[in-house]
């Protein structure tokens, strides 16, 4: 039996580190994405991280099966606040560089914090060890936000009833979801080709970005899929997938 439920992880500080850099600056992803929060989960329930080099972790290996659904808390506009810290790292390849000390910089998240919709499985040991581990608070390994000096923290356990959304109206997704070839469409047909808007009192928005999804698990890179962020409402013709209505929750969730 599947069982729905979230947390409230939240930060101070974050860094989801980009494998690509850009003009000196090591950039960080806005949005949460699913192969960091299954990190996090790995570490509460005390799964192992990357041990062995062409292999992945075992974390991602026992949870990558689990669906996810992301939706940032006090982002404006979908946007996190970022700073970019510098400091020196005088270790390693380092000390190669002139003086023997190399100048490092970093785009980091201001107080990211993102509530995590998780569908576990009831009837497999591991799922409901770590349901019981988030319900109680409880982590095996401390769990940070990217790096080991980021630590975070969670908070608002909560389980729901939910069923498959069955589009007989107009919808509002609350978390992410996965832009396709109908989103695009849509936009168009709305004539949606501002990134904000106004309709009555309520600023709209959209953001875009690319986001892991997972891993290949022969060259062991990231897998990517373009996410939208929005509170436009959405044509009921739009049938997006993986979309469920959450009780007590405004709005749709897509679990992906």
């Amino acid at each position: 039996m599947k069982k729905l439920i979230s947390i409230d992880l939240k930060a101070d500080l974050g860094f989801l580190k980009k494998p690509d850099i850009n003009e000196g600056i090591y950039l960080t992803y806005n949005m949460m994405h699913k192969p960091v929060l299954l990190g996090i989960l790995g570490a509460i329930v005390g799964l192992e991280g990357y041990r062995e080099k062409n292999k992945l972790p075992d974390y991602y290996i026992q949870l990558k099966n689990i669906r996810v659904g992301i939706q940032p808390l006090q982002a404006k506009n979908g946007n996190f606040l970022k700073s970019v810290v510098e400091y020196n790292n005088s270790v390693g390849y380092a000390s190669l560089e002139k003086g023997g000390n190399l100048i490092i910089k970093e785009q980091i998240l201001i107080q990211p914090a993102f509530r995590c919709f998780l569908e576990l499985d009831a009837q497999e040991n591991l799922q409901v060890r770590l349901m019981d581990s988030l319900r109680k608070s409880e982590a095996d390994y401390l769990p940070y936000f990217g790096k080991n000096e980021f630590s975070l923290w969670w908070h608002d356990f909560r389980e729901y009833d939910y069923q498959p959304f069955d589009f007989t109206e107009d919808y509002v997704v609350t978390t992410i979801f996965m832009k396709s070839k109908e989103v695009i469409r849509e936009m168009v047909q709305r004539k949606i080709i501002l990134p904000f808007a106004m309709n009555g009192d309520e600023p709209k928005f959209m953001s875009f970005e690319e986001l892991p999804v997972g891993f290949h698990e022969q060259l062991l890179q990231y897998e990517k899929r373009s996410f939208v962020y929005t509170n436009f409402t959405l044509g009921k013709d739009l049938r997006l997938e993986g979309l469920y209505q959450v009780q007590e929750q405004h709005g749709l969730i897509q679990l992906f």
